[in-house]
C-alpha cells in the first residue's frame, strides 16, 4: 500500500513539473499549444495510410470532419469523393461518412456512409459536403452542405446530371448551395434529413449562397455561424453571418452584422467555454498563414480575441523540423465537458493527398 501511495504520488508530480493542469486552472488561451506530431506520422499522410492522428483513404479525397464524443467513443463525420472525379468533385459527388475511434486522435475506423451525393427524393438530390455535428437534446444533429438543382433540372429536362452537365453549370451549382440538417438518435444513424432547407440566402442580408454553417446547442436555443455572399460585392465576397434558433431545423434568424467583415473568412467552428463564459470561434482567413481566433460575450458581437491566431498553418514536428503542407483548413476544435479546447482536426493537402490531421492540444506554463 505504501509503495503505491508513493508512486502515485510521483506521477502527480511528474504531471505538475510537465506543466498539465485541471481545465479548472485553464483561465485563457494565452499558453495554449499543440503537442508536436512526428515525422512518421506526416509520412503516413503522405502516403495515404490511416493511423493515430491521420483520417486519409486511399481511393477517396478526404476533406474535413467534425467529431463528437458519444458513450465513451468519439465519431468523426467526414467529407469524401472518389479520385476519379479529381478536386473539383466536392460539389457535386460528395458523400458524409461516419468512422468511430476509441481516443479522439484516432485512428478512426470506418463504420458507413450516412449521407449520399445523389438521393432520390428532397430539396438536397445532389451532394453531401462539410458535415458539423452537435449533440442536442439527446440526438445527434448533423449539420450539412447540399446542391438544391431541382429548378434547374426542371429547365433542362433531365431526371438527374451526369458529368458533362455538372461540368457545364459550375456557376449555378455554386449559386445552388443550401444548408439542411439530418438527424439521428444514434451514431451510425439512419440519419433523417430535413424536409425543406435549413438555411438560404434572403438577398437581404447576404446572398447566392448559404454554407459552411457551425452550429452549438445552449440555453434551449441553436446558434450558428455560416457562410454567404456579401450583397455590397457584385463579385463572391464571402462573409460570416450568425443566427439563433429554437429548432435544429430552423428557421434560423440571423444578425445584419457579420462577424468579421474586413476580410473574406469561412470555415467556422464554434464553441462555449463555460469557465470562461465566453464564445469562441475558430475559422479561416483567406489568404492568411493562419487559422484565426474570435470570441463573444453573447455569440452575435465578434471581436478577434486577445489571442488572435489560433494556430498557423504549419506543423511543430518532434525532430523539430516544420511541416508546411500546401494547404489547411476545415478546423474543428474538439472540447472536453467544460467546452475547452483538448484536439483540433485540420484538412490538409499535400504531396497530391487531401486528408485530415488530429492534432492534441496543450496548456503550459499555467499559474494555479
Amino acid at each position: 500500500m505504501i509503495k503505491n501511495c508513493i508512486l502515485l504520488l510521483i506521477a502527480c508530480l511528474t504531471l505538475f513539473s510537465c506543466g498539465v493542469k485541471t481545465t479548472s486552472e485553464i483561465k485563457d488561451y494565452k499558453n495554449l499549444g499543440f503537442t508536436p506530431i512526428s515525422p512518421e506520422t506526416v509520412a503516413s499522410f503522405q502516403n495515404n495510410k490511416i493511423t493515430k492522428q491521420v483520417l486519409v483513404e486511399p481511393d477517396n479525397f478526404v476533406w474535413g470532419l467534425s467529431v463528437v464524443k458519444w458513450e465513451g467513443e468519439y465519431h468523426a463525420y467526414y467529407s469524401r469523393w472518389n479520385k476519379k472525379y479529381e478536386h473539383k468533385g466536392w460539389m457535386t459527388n460528395c458523400e458524409i461518412a461516419h468512422a468511430v475511434s476509441d481516443t479522439p486522435e484516432g485512428p478512426f475506423e470506418f463504420v458507413n456512409v450516412v449521407l449520399k451525393d445523389q438521393k432520390t427524393t428532397g430539396w438536397d438530390l445532389n451532394n453531401s459536403h462539410n458535415p458539423y455535428a452537435t449533440i442536442a437534446e439527446g440526438k445527434i444533429c448533423l449539420y450539412y452542405i447540399a446542391n438544391d438543382i431541382k429548378s434547374l433540372l426542371e429547365k433542362d429536362k433531365i431526371e438527374y446530371p451526369n458529368e458533362d452537365w455538372f461540368n457545364e453549370n459550375r456557376k449555378p451549382l455554386r449559386d445552388s448551395q443550401r444548408i439542411g440538417v439530418a438527424i439521428a438518435d444514434n451514431p451510425s444513424g439512419p440519419f433523417v434529413r430535413s424536409e425543406k432547407v435549413v438555411v438560404e440566402p434572403d438577398n437581404v442580408k447576404f446572398k447566392k449562397i448559404a454554407v459552411n454553417p457551425a452550429v452549438i446547442h445552449k440555453d434551449g436555443k441553436y446558434l450558428m455561424i455560416m457562410k454567404g455572399d456579401d450583397l455590397k460585392h457584385e463579385k463572391p465576397f464571402r462573409i460570416q453571418l450568425v443566427g439563433s434558433s429554437k429548432n435544429a431545423e430552423g428557421p434560423f434568424d440571423f444578425i445584419e452584422k457579420p462577424v468579421y467583415a474586413e476580410a473574406q473568412t469561412e470555415d467556422a467552428c464554434m464553441w462555449f467555454d463555460q469557465v470562461m463564459n465566453k464564445y469562441y470561434m475558430v475559422c479561416h482567413v483567406m489568404g492568411k498563414k493562419d487559422l484565426a481566433l474570435f470570441s463573444s460575450e453573447n455569440g452575435f458581437d465578434w471581436q478577434q480575441d486577445e489571442r488572435s491566431v489560433f494556430m498557423k498553418k504549419e506543423f511543430v514536428l518532434s525532430d523539430g523540423t516544420l511541416w508546411k503542407p500546401k494547404r489547411v483548413e476545415r478546423p474543428f476544435v474538439l472540447t472536453n465537458e467544460k467546452g475547452q479546447p483538448t484536439m483540433i482536426y485540420v484538412a490538409v493537402y499535400d504531396n497530391n493527398v487531401n486528408g485530415n490531421i488530429a492534432i492534441p492540444i496543450e496548456y503550459n506554463n499555467i499559474e494555479k
